[in-house]
């Protein structure tokens, strides 16, 4: 995906979906410690230096500069190619020769060029590789395998359809995701990595079921970032991390995969922190929902009358499968006829993660929660009338709901143009309220572990407004990269992320010396309000949120 910054899939009708009992696949299931190669070295005959580290499979050499360490494209399962298409990732025992070149980014996976706020374009260029299952380090320049720095494990965002570890911003020459500076200037390990996007990440249909222990197939993807999150366990105190202190984060969809691996059983232990960034925790749909969307997409591939549907569909290319149904990825409007994500399949996830935090069958882990001022701001089209504004709601909302939503909660007079409460309407209905709804259920079901909540307001460019994904270019510290020179309003913002993320990652807790307080979240509702000056409140649009959540049936009370 060429974009701007990251995108996800949020409709109205990813809601709730109730929990589902024994069904699924545990097949990924493993002991995060234990070694693959048992009484084999791999590093035999090399020796460690600052750009060769030793990872379980053998040595790989990164790049290092003064801004620090990097390793890229590190495999951390077998190519999910051929017979291993839709099935759960499988971990590779064997040595590689030698030491292994890691400072090129690998493959992405499969998907078709898309850009936040620009049309879509079915037809658009197919790229990446089945091949493309790796992780990516980054650590401080003189980080020693024993240094026991915090690590921050980031899944990236697009629909879970289209986005990558090495997504480019800047006129497609910056790494957004590039964790070098963000390791070197926090005193942490950065990990980024990759997981199967869309048809090949998530199909859930008949055709697959039968090939999981509990019948619903899908969760692929979910899968795919255990697997990651073990070889972390495994192999990142090689590179300075302490496997005990792990911060898993992730923005749009990766925050949905974020959320939704507080509620898989298989993500147990491996994490011990989490931030959710403009992602809904509602977002898991039931098998139903996915099989009909299934049959759908499988209309387009010639498979869906022959008598072996599976072994029709592993025999087409990945472009053929993502072309037979070409899938949007939408900020802040319905989810498609077909779309991707997480299957409440009752094993590898066996509920709606809000639900199960809210009733405490979760891993309670100091978590933190938020969303952007003007998440939809570069997709919300560019009405200027109340006419198109009105048909704008009307074709989110029921016919009932238009005066109520145009006129009551968000009238024109109150936001200023047409166009601006439109983007408050989508920005609270797709991502506002939804982590309000996320902080809410966490705050209830892990009483004793603390929950925070943000709001980022800053704004780079003030026509644009914080639209969504602005505040990675913050936290990844590229700010530098995309301008010479800065505000220092910016500056401000840059610092205040880093210290804030980095310190969660160390201790569970953002608070550090020099920091504004940032309370935890409780029955007055705080947040933090990230901006050149930041600053707290409380309440953040209660009666729009409670609009909200009764529409789509997430109601959720304050904690107490």
């Amino acid at each position: 995906m060429r974009a701007l910054l990251p995108v996800v899939c949020l409709g109205l009708a990813c809601g709730v979906a109730p929990p589902v009992v024994d069904s699924g696949s545990t097949s990924d299931a493993g002991d995060a410690g234990e070694a693959l190669d048992a009484g084999v070295d791999c590093n035999a005959g090399v020796e460690a230096s600052v750009d060769v580290v030793f990872t379980e499979r053998g040595p790989v050499r990164g790049q290092v500069s003064a801004e620090g360490r990097a390793f890229r494209g590190i495999p951390f399962a077998k190519p999910p190619v051929g017979s291993l298409r839709w099935r759960p990732p499988e971990e590779e025992h064997a040595c590689w020769s030698g030491v292994r070149e890691a400072q090129q980014f690998g493959s992405r996976c499969p998907q078709l060029d898309q850009q936040q706020g620009m049309p879509f374009d079915a037809g658009a260029p197919f790229e990446g590789n089945e091949d493309c299952l790796t992780v990516n380090v980054f650590t401080p320049a003189q980080a020693s395998p024993d240094a026991g720095l915090p690590v921050m494990l980031f899944i990236h965002g697009g629909g879970n359809t289209v986005g990558s570890a090495s997504e480019l911003i800047g006129g497609q020459s910056i790494a957004l995701y590039d964790g070098t500076r963000l390791a070197q200037r926090g005193g942490v390990v950065v990990v980024t990595l990759q997981y199967r996007l869309g048809v090949l990440g998530f199909l859930s249909t008949p055709a697959l079921d039968e090939e999981t222990d509990g019948g619903v197939s899908g969760n692929y993807a979910l899968m795919d970032q255990h697997a990651a999150m073990r070889w972390v366990q495994r192999n990142v105190r090689s590179f300075g991390g302490d496997p005990s202190r792990v911060l898993l984060f992730g923005e749009s969809a990766g925050a949905v995969n974020t959320c939704t691996q507080l509620a898989t059983p298989g993500s147990a232990g491996l994490f011990q922190r989490a931030v959710i960034e403009s992602g809904a925790c509602s977002a898991a749909l039931t098998p139903e929902l996915r099989r009909n969307e299934a049959a759908l997409w499988l209309q387009g591939t010639g498979c869906a009358g022959v008598a072996d549907v599976a072994a029709c569909l592993r025999s087409l290319s990945p472009e053929a499968l993502i072309r037979a149904y070409p899938v949007p990825v939408v900020v802040g409007g319905r989810r498609p006829s077909v779309s991707w994500g997480p299957v409440v399949d009752g094993r590898v996830l066996p509920e709606v993660p809000y639900v199960a935090m809210q009733n405490g069958r979760h891993h309670k882990v100091p978590l933190v929660v938020g969303s952007n001022l003007d998440e939809t701001a570069l997709t919300m089209p560019l009405i200027t009338t109340e006419a198109e504004y009105r048909a704008a709601v009307s074709a989110l909302l029921a016919p009932g709901l238009v005066d109520r939503v145009t006129q009551q909660l968000y009238p024109t007079a109150t936001y200023g143009t047409p166009r601006k409460a439109l983007i408050q309407v989508t920005t609270d209905g797709f991502f506002g309220c939804t982590a309000r709804l996320s902080a809410r259920a966490a705050a209830i079901g892990q009483p004793g572990t603390p929950v925070y909540r943000y709001l980022f307001t800053r704004a780079l460019q003030p026509a644009r407004g914080a639209f969504h994904g602005i505040e990675l270019s913050y936290l990844f510290q590229k700010l530098s990269e995309t301008a010479p020179a800065l505000p220092a309003g910016d500056v401000a913002v840059e610092a205040s992320m880093l210290g804030w993320w980095t310190r969660f990652a160390a201790t569970g807790d953002p608070n550090g010396v020099g920091s504004i307080a940032w309370p935890a979240y409780g029955n007055s509702e705080p947040f933090m309000r990230i901006d050149a000056t930041p600053a707290t409140g409380t309440g953040w649009r209660s009666a729009e949120c409670d609009f909200w959540d009764a529409l789509v049936g997430t109601t959720v009370p304050a904690p107490p």
